[in-house]
C-alpha cells in the first residue's frame, strides 16, 4: 500500500515538472488538459516451460508464444506530458495448439501511468517511459487432469516503454513491458507445488483512438475555464451552495493479505482474493463553496477461487457512507482524500468434493480511508464528470473453525460517471 502510494506522489511531482516546460502552444489552455482514448492492441509473449504431475513425477513441457489481446481506457494528460490508463485483458490465444496441456497468462493493469519527456504532438514520433500497478493471473490447463488453480500477483510494479506515433484522432504505440516478479510456487496437485516461471518481458502493438469532450460547450465557458489559474482552490468561482449527484462505474476489489484459514485448510488455492467486476452505484452531495462531499455507495463484489475439486466464494454486500475533501484543483485535475464507513453483509461458501456449506456473516462495520480524484474542467459548472477512487479497509476480517480470514481490502473504481442534474439548466449560462 505505501509503495503504491509513493508511486503515485512520485508520478505527479515528475508530471508537474513536465508540464513547467515550453509547448508548441504559447499558452496552456485548461481545456487542453486532458483527452480520453480507447486503445485496442496486443501483447506478444515468449515461450516458457510449465511442469505437470503425471504418475506422481513432475513432468516439463513448453508453452509456445502467445498473444494476449487488450483493451486500454485512458487519457492524455498534462497537455500531452503523460497518459493514465487501464488495462482489461481480452482473450490469450497460443501461437501454436496443445490440445493436452497448455498455460493461460493474463496481463491487467488497474493503474497505470506514461511519462513523454516531449509531449504528444500529431505527425511527431514520443518515446515515453511508463509503469503500472499491475496484476498477473496464471493458470496451466490439462485436459488429462482434474481443474487447476488460477494464482495472481495482485500488487506488482510493472514497467514498460516504447514510441508513439499520432495522426489526427489516431496513435500507433509500440513498446516492451517488463515484469519484475513472474516465479510462482505453482500447485500441481492438493499436496505438490512446483516452481514455475514464466515471462518477464512482453511486446505490444495497439492502435489508440481519442477523443475531446471538455470542449463541448459554449464559447463563453470555454474563455472562462480557460481563465482560472493552473493551480486553484476547487471551490473557487462557485456560486451555488451545492448540488445533488448521482454516480456509477465499474470497480474491482483486491484481497491484501493471506489468511490464516486458507493457509491450512486451501494452500493449493489463491492465496489472495479478487474480485469479479462490479458496478459503484453512488448518491451523494457536493458543498460547492467549502468543497467537499458526501456519498452514500452501494457495491456487490463477488470473490471466488476454485482448482482440484475444491472451490470458496465471498459475497459481499455493501453500504459505505463517506465523506471526501478536495485538496487542490491543478487545471482539472482535482485530488481529494477522505474518511468512510461501510456496512457489510457476508455470504462465504465453500466446497470440498462437492460437500458444500456456506456462512453468513451479517451486521459488519468496517471503517476506511478514501482517496481518488475528479476530472472537473468547468469547477463546479458541469453536470457531468469523471471519477476515479480507491477505498481501503485495513480491519476487515471473520472466523471460520476458530480460525482467522484476513478480508481487508482495497476498492478501485475504475472511472465513475457523476451526474449533477442541478447543473443542467446552468449549463451554457
Amino acid at each position: 500500500m505505501k509503495q503504491i502510494i509513493l508511486t503515485f506522489f512520485i508520478s505527479i511531482f515528475t508530471l508537474n515538472a513536465f508540464a513547467q516546460e515550453t509547448t508548441e502552444s504559447d499558452v496552456k489552455q485548461r481545456l487542453d488538459f486532458a483527452r480520453t482514448y480507447f486503445e485496442l492492441g496486443g501483447t506478444f509473449l515468449p515461450s516458457f516451460e510449465g511442469k505437470r504431475l503425471l504418475n506422481n513425477e513432475i513432468q516439463t513441457f513448453t508453452n509456445p508464444e502467445s498473444v494476449m489481446q487488450y483493451l486500454n481506457w485512458g487519457g492524455f494528460h498534462f497537455w500531452g506530458h503523460a497518459a493514465f490508463y487501464v488495462t482489461i485483458p481480452l482473450s490469450y490465444n497460443a501461437l501454436k495448439n496443445n490440445d493436452e496441456i497448455g498455460s493461460e497468462l493474463l496481463h491487467s493493469v488497474a493503474t497505470g501511468a506514461r511519462f513523454f519527456p516531449w509531449a504528444y504532438r500529431e505527425g511527431k514520433l514520443r518515446p515515453y517511459v511508463g509503469l503500472g500497478w499491475s496484476a498477473l493471473d496464471f493458470k496451466q490447463k490439462s485436459e488429462s487432469e482434474e481443474e487447476q488453480t488460477t494464482l495472481s500477483k495482485d500488487f506488482m510494479l510493472s514497467y514498460d516503454a516504447g514510441l508513439l506515433y499520432g495522426y489526427r484522432n489516431f496513435s500507433l504505440r509500440l513498446g516492451i513491458n517488463y515484469f519484475p516478479d513472474t516465479q510462482w510456487d505453482y500447485p500441481l496437485s492438493r499436496t505438490t507445488k512446483s516452481k514455475i516461471k514464466t515471462p518477464d518481458y512482453g511486446v505490444q502493438v495497439g492502435l489508440l483512438y481519442a477523443m475531446d469532450f471538455s470542449k463541448r460547450t459554449t464559447t463563453d465557458n470555454i474563455e472562462k475555464w480557460n481563465s482560472y489559474p493552473p493551480l486553484s482552490k476547487q471551490s473557487l468561482d462557485a456560486t451555488k451552495k451545492g448540488a445533488f449527484f448521482i454516480g456509477v462505474g465499474p470497480s474491482i476489489s483486491f484481497s491484501l493479505k493471506e489468511s490464516e484459514y486458507n493457509q491450512e485448510e486451501f494452500p493449493y488455492l489463491k492465496e489472495k482474493l479478487t474480485s469479479t467486476n462490479y458496478f459503484d452505484i453512488a448518491i451523494g452531495y457536493h458543498f460547492s463553496k467549502i468543497g467537499l462531499f458526501t456519498a452514500l455507495s452501494f457495491r456487490n463484489p463477488e470473490f471466488e477461487t476454485k482448482g482440484y475439486g475444491s472451490s470458496q466464494s465471498i459475497k459481499k454486500t455493501s453500504l459505505c457512507l463517506e465523506v471526501n475533501k478536495f485538496l487542490l484543483d491543478y487545471s482539472g485535475f482535482v485530488p481529494y482524500v477522505g474518511l468512510n464507513v461501510a456496512y457489510d453483509k457476508l455470504k462465504y461458501t465453500e466446497s470440498i468434493d462437492d460437500a458444500n456449506r456456506t456462512l453468513t456473516f451479517d451486521h459488519k462495520i468496517e471503517p476506511g480511508v478514501t482517496f481518488g480524484w475528479d476530472i472537473q474542467p468547468g469547477k463546479n459548472q458541469e453536470a457531468l464528470i469523471l471519477r476515479t477512487n480507491l477505498r481501503w479497509y485495513p480491519f476487515s476480517s471473520f472466523e471460520i473453525d476458530g480460525k482467522g480470514f484476513d478480508f481487508s481490502q482495497l476498492e478501485y473504481n475504475l472511472i465513475q460517471l457523476v451526474f449533477y442534474p442541478g447543473r443542467l439548466e446552468k449549463k451554457g449560462k
